[in-house]
């Protein structure tokens, strides 16, 4: 507590010539959840007799979670230390709201630059309304802006991160690849690069899960209409850069970024059950660059680390070494190294495994090889790194 103290002090120093309200913010958002901790032995040994069906709920679920972790620990290698050792119950359905913007013809996400973590597209808030007020100034910008409640969220081993009642409840499969995903975080982090270090705990958490339920390797442990949506959300936005690069004028773009959007609502409405409606209804009715700016964090690079995990014969120990060897390149040659292995697994796929290729008549033909993310409100649903 003390150490993250000091950390949380630094940072408010460091950050004096930009933006102290952000950092007192966040600051304060953090140690309110950090005071609110409880043992999750000590609750546990509470609940033993409850008699409450919730309670017992409560329970059931943190008593997965230590199995979750011992799984993670012994099985994948991860570092577990004194993570997720305590509970939080929260007064709101997400501890942090996470900001995303991008231009009006850019798919690009705007970034900004923090203290010791390094640059990231996104900016966390602990209030949804301090959120929302940035996002309306962004706006006020000219920029795109997408809200999101983030269910969970690594402090990176400044504090003992604990489990929170936005997560518990997941269904197993779920909260398993968030919580691998979120310890992944702790084993492998390169400062500014947030899509290897998010697309490397998106596969790690997948892969993970996948494990332990006993799915086939390397393969997604979600499908059907999440995995569909997700596909069609990245079609989208890599149609939407291609008229965003070209020679048209800004108002040529304008129109066909409309007609983009028109066509992807039309796919998703000629038979929403398909792409797991009504779940993601909201997401099409406020989609925009920002929200599709959102994608490329989690899962541009995932089929790279597919492809070095299988290389290594699916061993964690071997696995995780590659991974460090390519996060200490300099970033034009560890972006060309995923690229390349990105590559490589796409092309040495089967069409089995390329399946559940987007159909309909608009946004036609193109297969994207594109597994689930988590995106905010539960829409796609998105752990958040914070």
């Amino acid at each position: 507590m003390l150490r993250g103290l000091v950390g949380a002090m630094l940072l408010l120093l460091l950050s004096a010539c930009e933006s102290l309200g952000f950092y007192a913010q966040a600051v304060s958002g953090q140690f309110s959840i950090l005071l609110l901790r409880q043992d999750v032995d000590v609750v546990l040994t509470r609940l033993a007799e409850a008699e409450r069906p919730e309670d017992q709920r409560l329970g059931e679920r943190l008593a997965y979670t230590q199995e979750l972790l011992a799984f993670a620990s012994d099985q994948l290698g991860l570092e577990v230390g004194g993570r997720y050792s305590s509970f939080v119950q929260l007064d709101a359905a997400y501890p942090l709201w996470n900001v995303f913007a991008a231009p009006e013809l850019s798919v690009s996400p705007h970034t900004w630059c923090y203290p010791l973590v390094g640059c990231a597209p996104y900016r966390g808030y602990f209030r949804r309304a301090r959120a929302e007020g940035y996002a309306a100034r962004l706006r006020r910008r000219g920029l795109e802006t997408h809200v999101g409640g983030v269910p969970a969220y690594s402090t990176l081993g400044w504090f003992s991160d604990p489990l929170l009642s936005s997560f518990v409840y997941w269904p197993d499969a779920e909260l398993a690849e968030l919580l691998f995903h979120e310890l992944a975080h702790g084993k492998v982090w390169v400062r500014s690069d947030v899509a290897f270090n998010e697309a490397f705990a998106t596969f790690v958490g997948r892969q993970g899960a996948a494990q332990l339920l006993g799915s086939t390797p390397m393969a997604p442990v979600r499908e059907g209409g999440e995995h569909r949506m997700t596909q069609l959300l990245l079609i989208l936005r890599d149609r939407l850069q291609g008229v965003y690069e070209s020679p048209r004028s800004d108002e040529e773009k304008r129109r066909a970024k409309s007609a983009l959007l028109g066509e992807a609502r039309a796919c998703y409405a000629e038979n929403p059950q398909y792409f797991g409606a009504p779940r993601f209804d909201g997401v099409m009715q406020r989609l925009n660059n920002a929200y599709l700016a959102s994608l490329v964090t989690y899962e541009d690079h995932v089929p790279a680390f597919a492809k070095l995990f299988e290389t290594h014969g699916g061993d964690w120990a071997h696995f995780f070494a590659a991974v460090q060897e390519i996060a200490e390149l300099e970033p034009a040659r560890r972006r060309s190294r995923l690229a390349a292995l990105g590559q490589q697994r796409v092309a040495g796929q089967s069409d089995d495994a390329r399946a559940d290729q987007i159909e309909c008549e608009t946004l036609p033909g193109h297969g994207v090889d594109a597994e689930s993310s988590r995106t905010e409100d539960d829409d796609i649903r998105r752990g958040g790194h914070g």
